[in-house]
């Protein structure tokens, strides 16, 4: 295992995949940037005579993710690994037609350290289901895809 420059994460050593319905990973080698939020939601106790709120009580947690990928023409699979995009219908990350949306099966999302220890999980994001995209077509530009996520749930290394 090489020996890290610097402790702080850099988005050229890190890796989105994806393991879509149980099946091995796509590695998102075409993602440009990844974004997660994970929101505890609080309702407040107020009370009749009092300014001060009297307590907050979670009553909600979510979870949410986002990508910015290129879009391919096609798979670009590479020695056996499933890398790249193409389609997110072909790729098994979007449900093919509306008739299959209400039995798609859950994914999980991970970001891993892709140059000193790809076994190691930094985020872990279980129970994903794809949301939304949105493409953007110019002329003289790249293609872009935004990729919405909604998880059950996020994990990283300070997780039981």
């Amino acid at each position: 295992m090489a020996t890290p420059v610097t402790n702080v994460v850099s988005g050229a050593r890190a890796l989105f995949s994806v393991r879509p319905n149980n099946s091995s990973p796509i590695d998102v080698a075409y993602a440009s940037g990844v974004n997660g939020s994970e929101e505890i939601q609080y309702e407040p106790v107020e009370v009749l005579n009092e300014l001060e709120v009297k307590e907050w009580v979670p009553v909600a947690y979510r979870v949410t993710l986002s990508a910015s990928v290129f879009r391919t023409f096609q798979d670009t699979a590479q020695s056996g690994s499933r890398k790249g995009l193409g389609s997110l219908r072909v790729q098994g990350m979007f449900p093919k037609n509306t008739s299959s949306i209400l039995s798609f099966q859950e994914m999980s999302a991970a970001i891993t350290d892709n140059k000193i220890n790809p076994s190691k999980t930094l985020l872990l994001f279980e129970g994903v289901q794809l949301a939304s995209y949105n493409f953007s077509i110019t002329a003289r530009g790249l293609v872009g895809q935004d990729v919405t996520f909604v998880c059950k749930r996020a994990k990283d290394e300070g997780s039981s």
